[in-house]
């Protein structure tokens, strides 16, 4: 009764490394599907930019004395440039998360390997 007792405990340290490897594969997914999110976002902000800068350079062309537009138009490219900076933040960190998952991934495929190599 004793020899199957480390069996059990080796076995229920197997399931709860399965369950683990589990979750934090569905963690990865979700965060290079949040990749994917931030990075479309920045195409939409990249291209909304380069829309103001295209009005801006219109306006003071026809409007060369107005320049309320002129301040619209620069604080619209000042807002998209700051919510791309933070896209590309949230997007190192995200990136950031996922080699640190892809670390413990690791970690933790190379100690299943061990506790097999024990089992056998």
């Amino acid at each position: 009764m004793a020899a199957t007792d480390p069996q059990r405990q080796l076995l229920t340290l197997i399931r709860e490394f399965a369950s683990e490897k589990s979750q934090g594969e569905r963690r990865m997914i979700g965060l290079k599907k949040r990749i994917q999110e931030l990075g479309c976002e920045v195409d939409v902000a990249n291209a909304e930019m380069e829309e103001v800068k295209c009005i801006k350079e219109t306006t003071e062309q026809e409007l060369k004395g107005n320049e309320l537009q002129l301040a619209l138009n620069e604080a619209s490219i000042q807002t998209l440039e700051a919510r791309i900076s933070i896209i590309q933040d949230e997007i190192s960190s995200v990136g950031s998360q996922v080699e640190g998952l892809k670390k413990k991934l690791h970690e933790m495929s190379l100690f299943a390997r061990c506790l097999i190599l024990m089992l056998r």
